[in-house]
């Protein structure tokens, strides 16, 4: 929840003026999302999930397959043309087309199409919400940039003002007018504002490293951010108006959106599991056609004329011989060409099945008490997961309302403070006031502003993180 603050408030600040070398906070996280390695992953699930849909619409279509085979046969074997014996060798080729097509299924093919669409949209929020996700971390260490760059430039003038300090009682020392504890006070002092700053500055590069680390920035020389100049916002009505705020939440968070679509998907699920009892009948149909060189034809006839066959004999055994010479007739063999025997062996055919599912050891009946269960889970998570967003947007709106408290707290504390100060520093000029009293006054002025710095970051934030609940536009 604090990173999806961050983040919405420092999206404002993106618009602001850069040069060569400075990054805008859009820039930085338009460059990680470009280059991240899991924003890619989640992309890449986009496009399966969107194979996915266009998988279940071609199943919608009769599905068309080729076949083709080529086959020598040696020693003794059946000619698959003939179906004989045969010592010869043979070779034969088949072709074939078939196509099926399924007339009804339970309407599990439509309801497989619907849900995929669903998880295709459902993975397109994901992916959204991993975007978000990277953004996020981008935008809470370029905060923790601005935040780290102002606490070290008012980190820099208290040195600086303390080394004024130091020098000024340095010469009153050396002549006379301040003695060396008040000296050695101003020097304890400075030591302690020092070591400060080098904590600052220590910071400030740390999370300067920590933001190039994370854009992989490593070969960017002199890498600056720019630092934007924006008025606070003013806290509004409508802030406090938790059940408005939630109800446009609904409505443009990512992940509820995500969500909403596995639900749908989990429906269709229960659909399909329960499609399986129905019957399911499907038709099929297949042309083919097939070739033999053991095939042959016969291309014509060869005539032969030989002597007058006996006949008979009478009863006195003379044996009698037809009048008419007996004639021989042998057919002439040709092998039949390969696209006549294609033409002459072509075979069609067309058929229905109908599939009526008795008993499938169960499975069936367990399919459709797992998807059921599954559509409970995931109204449970969606649930859930609204229910999370309420209380964070509930806490969002104490948040806010403390954080605006404490703003306003911290700028009357700055104000009295650098009175006091300005009066401290007066009687100190003049004497009145011990060096402690002095440094403790400094002290104080010191530490307000730097409260005020952090009240300052944590009241815009809570603001933005409101108006992106609410859908406005994140802008000044």
């Amino acid at each position: 929840m604090t990173q999806i603050r961050i983040f919405f408030f420092l999206l404002v600040l993106s618009g602001a003026s850069y040069g060569q070398t400075s990054w805008t906070l859009q820039q930085c996280i338009d460059y990680a999302l470009a280059n991240n390695l899991s924003v890619k992953q989640s992309e890449l699930g986009v496009e399966l999930t969107k194979t996915g849909v266009n998988q279940s619409t071609a199943t919608l279509f009769p599905s068309l397959n080729g076949f083709a085979s080529n086959n020598y046969y040696f020693g003794r074997s059946i000619d698959p043309y003939t179906n004989q014996f045969t010592e010869n060798q043979v070779r034969s080729n088949s072709f074939s087309l078939s196509s099926s097509l399924s007339l009804f299924e339970g309407f599990t093919l439509i309801n497989s199409l619907k849900q995929s669409k669903l998880n295709y949209m459902s993975s397109k929020y994901d992916l959204v919400k991993v975007k978000n996700d990277m953004a996020l971390n981008v935008a809470t260490v370029y905060l923790q940039v601005l935040y780290n760059k102002e606490l070290l430039a008012i980190t820099t003038d208290q040195v600086d003002a303390t080394k004024l300090q130091r020098n000024r009682m340095k010469r009153m020392e050396e002549l006379g007018s301040a003695s060396k504890g008040n000296l050695l006070d101003m020097e304890s002092q400075l030591a302690a504002d020092e070591l400060r700053l080098i904590t600052a500055q220590s910071a400030y590069n740390q999370s300067m490293l920590s933001l190039k680390q994370l854009l992989e920035l490593d070969t960017v020389a002199d890498f600056r951010i720019v630092v934007p100049e924006f008025p606070a916002p003013l806290m509004e009505a409508g802030y406090s108006d938790v059940q408005a705020i939630y109800l446009s939440a609904l409505s443009n968070q990512p992940d509820v959106k995500s969500y909403e679509y596995k639900v749908l998907s989990a429906e269709k699920g229960l659909s399909i599991a329960k499609g399986a009892v129905y019957p399911r009948l499907s038709m099929s149909g297949n042309i083919g056609t097939s070739f033999s060189n053991s095939s042959q034809r016969v291309k014509g006839y060869n005539t032969s004329i030989g002597g007058f066959p006996l006949i008979g004999y009478t009863a006195d055994t003379v044996a009698v011989y037809s009048s008419y010479p007996e004639t021989s007739v042998t057919p002439i063999l040709e092998n039949t060409p390969f696209n006549d025997q294609l033409d002459a062996n072509l075979s069609k055919s067309i058929g229905f099945s109908l599939a009526i599912p008795l008993f499938n050891a169960w499975s069936t009946h367990s399919n459709i008490k797992r998807a059921r269960i599954n559509l409970q889970q995931t109204q449970l998570g969606f649930e859930q997961t609204k229910k999370g967003m309420y209380k964070s947007i509930e806490q969002a709106v104490a948040d806010a309302g403390a954080a605006y408290q404490k703003f306003v707290a911290g700028e009357k504390n700055v104000s009295a403070q650098q009175q006091s100060m300005n009066m401290n520093q007066q009687k100190y000029d003049v004497g009145l006031i011990s060096t402690y009293d002095y440094l403790l006054a400094k002290n104080n002025f010191t530490k307000a502003k730097s409260d005020l710095l952090q009240a300052k970051f944590d009241y815009i934030f809570r603001v933005k993180v409101l108006d992106f609940y609410m859908g406005k536009s994140l802008s000044f």
